[in-house]
C-alpha cells in the first residue's frame, strides 16, 4: 500500500520544504552515515529516490505508527 509523507527538511542549498506533502511513497531510506533521508515512488529502492533530504543538524529522529499510519518526525 502506497504511503503519503509530509515533510518539513533540507532539499538542497537554500532550499527548504515546509509542509510538503508527498504520495505514492513506496519507500523512506533513512541514510545516517551519509546524513540523508531519501523517499521513493518506484517499486523498491533500487529505483531513483522521488526525492532527498539533508539530515545534517538533525538532533532527533522519531517514528510513530498508528494503526496503518507510519509517522516520521526529524527534527
Amino acid at each position: 500500500m502506497p504511503l503519503q509523507a509530509t515533510v518539513t527538511a533540507k532539499s538542497g542549498p537554500n532550499m527548504t520544504n515546509t509542509a510538503a506533502v508527498f504520495s505514492g511513497l513506496t519507500g523512506i531510506l533513512f541514510l545516517p552515515d551519509r546524513k540523508i533521508l531519501q523517499l521513493f515512488t518506484g517499486g523498491d529502492t533500487n529505483t531513483p529516490p522521488e526525492k532527498e533530504f539533508d539530515l545534517t543538524g538533525v538532533t532527533t529522529v522519531t517514528c510513530t505508527i498508528t494503526g496503518n499510519n507510519w509517522a516520521f518526525v526529524i527534527s
